[in-house]
């Protein structure tokens, strides 16, 4: 089987997967319903696959929140699963859109394979980007009775398939609302393992540069660690310890001084309204609000008079069962601290994070990936509650395990519509790294497929985060990789998009 995969040892292979990514991502494909053949047929598996709670038809009924998993009687492949029909159709691409990333086959372990009367045959399919859990297949046109994916091999876990979608020819593509690229990203650099890494104030400055060198020209910069009593800052002289590895040193100085020189915008944070989690002590919290309050008080005093200081991005990733899925405690929260900071900076733009995951109807169920119903119930309530707020930034959870692409797609549709409606810009979080059981960067091209789908709702899109996973200078070689990559990647889209 032929596929397009990027080899780390063939710098040729890995530009040519660039190159078809940029097209990818400047033609998506729309889920064009009525030219899918899928829908005509009957789905099913040839190897056995008896899994009540999830049939194989959930892989054909046009929604991307259910999906087919092949686990029994073995979870060992080969798996299969396909479509047949009662007369011969005419086929020549097929889009698989993998529950995520990770239940996808591995490399060199599927074949798409058609049948019109007889044996199997073998359809001489490319795929545009095995990187990320969409995959579009193209092969020349063939009359088939019966179409199916088979699998020898799996990424990491079994292959679940939340569509497969079949054409007669490609469908067009959808119009993106803005270029597929990163406008900025999230410096989680307060801990103490970047200070070890950028011993000095001049090398920060120097890591300004090199993110505006791929087009990273916002910063949303964390300045706090810990919770509650135990906080520590890296801004001096705060009501809050300094960090004792920032220890008399002015890292956010230096940063923002080098963001003046190059036009770029910052914007700073520290921890939530009430401290973390859920309020349990009126008293305590109250407390806590005033001191954080002082603190934020103190550092954008300090930080005053740099142009580059735009606005405040309130580390607010609220979760809804946390306060029984009502808004309106956590909603006050956020309206309070943000009218704060519009009396000391009325200026600033504000922004405030919408999480796409960690749902569950009560404290005793299990979590899942929010629906569009439930930030229908919770987070529009919660939006309208906030007049203060002027942006809200989409957090999508795509790569940390708890929120998969197709949840994505659908969700920042309707957090698009809710923005709209409210009068809001809307920003999205685009995760730059795989975080849960493990914590690595991405290969760039399942960062450009989470790229893709943004772009088709939001205003401004900036990646999770930078100083860890994608830092050329970090000490790690799969984050200088991802930079390169990224690189590269950025440069065909600009390229492509000006012809």
């Amino acid at each position: 089987m032929e596929e397009t995969v990027a080899s780390e040892r063939d710098p040729a292979a890995l530009a040519a997967t660039l190159a078809i990514l940029v097209v990818a991502c400047l033609a998506v494909s729309a889920p064009a319903q009525d030219l899918n053949l899928a829908l005509r047929g009957t789905a099913r598996s040839w190897h056995e696959n008896p899994v009540a709670s999830v049939p194989v038809s959930f892989a054909t009924d046009g929604d991307l929140l259910t999906f087919w998993g092949s686990n029994a009687p073995t979870t060992d492949p080969p798996k299969d699963m396909g479509v047949v029909w009662e007369d011969p159709v005419s086929a020549e691409c097929v889009i698989a859109r993998f529950y995520s990333a990770d239940h996808a086959p591995a490399e060199g372990g599927w074949e798409l394979q058609g049948r019109r009367d007889g044996d199997w045959f073998r359809l001489e399919a490319t795929v545009d980007n095995t990187d990320g859990a969409w995959w579009t297949f193209r092969f020349p046109p063939a009359q088939v009775k019966a179409l199916r994916l088979l699998v020898t091999a799996y990424r990491l876990s079994r292959v679940a398939v939340s569509e497969f979608e079949i054409y007669t020819k490609a469908p067009e593509a959808e119009p993106l609302r803005r270029a597929p690229i990163l406008d900025g990203a999230f410096w989680a650099f307060h801990y103490e393992n970047w200070a070890m890494h950028f011993p000095a104030d001049d090398l920060l400055a120097r890591e300004v540069d090199a993110a505006h060198a791929i087009g990273l020209d916002i910063v949303i910069l964390y300045t706090l660690t810990g919770a509650d009593d135990t906080w520590s800052t890296v801004v001096p002289g705060a009501c809050l310890p300094q960090s004792p590895w920032w220890s008399g040193r002015d890292p956010l100085e230096a940063i923002l001084t080098r963001a003046d020189a190059l036009g770029m915008r910052v914007y700073l944070g520290d921890g939530p309204p009430t401290g973390f989690g859920a309020p349990e002590d009126a008293q305590r919290e109250a407390a806590t609000e005033t001191l954080l309050n002082q603190y934020r008080e103190e550092m954008l005093a300090r930080y005053a008079g740099h142009p580059s200081l735009v606005g405040y991005y309130i580390n607010y990733e609220c979760c809804p069962a946390e306060f029984g899925n009502d808004p309106e405690i956590p909603s006050g929260n956020t309206q309070r601290l943000a009218r704060h900071i519009r009396s000391l900076r009325p200026r600033f733009e504000i922004i405030q994070p919408v999480g796409l995951y960690n749902w569950r109807a009560e404290p005793q169920a299990p979590w899942h990936a929010a629906r569009p119903d439930e930030i229908e119930g919770f987070w529009r309530p919660y939006m309208a509650a906030c007049p203060d707020v002027d942006v809200f930034m989409v957090i999508d959870g795509v790569g940390t395990g708890l929120s998969p692409l197709n949840y994505t797609h659908l969700n920042q549709a309707r957090l698009r519509s809710i923005c709209d409606q409210l009068g809001k810009r809307m920003w999205a979080d685009v995760e730059v790294a795989v975080m849960g059981r493990r914590y690595e960067p991405m290969p760039v091209g399942r960062v450009a497929q989470s790229l893709e789908v943004a772009a088709r709702h939001a205003d401004t899109m900036v990646g999770f985060c930078y100083f860890n996973y994608m830092s050329p200078n970090n000490g790690r070689g799969t984050s200088a990789r991802l930079y390169s990559d990224y690189r590269t990647y950025r440069l065909g889209v600009l390229t492509a998009g000006a012809r």
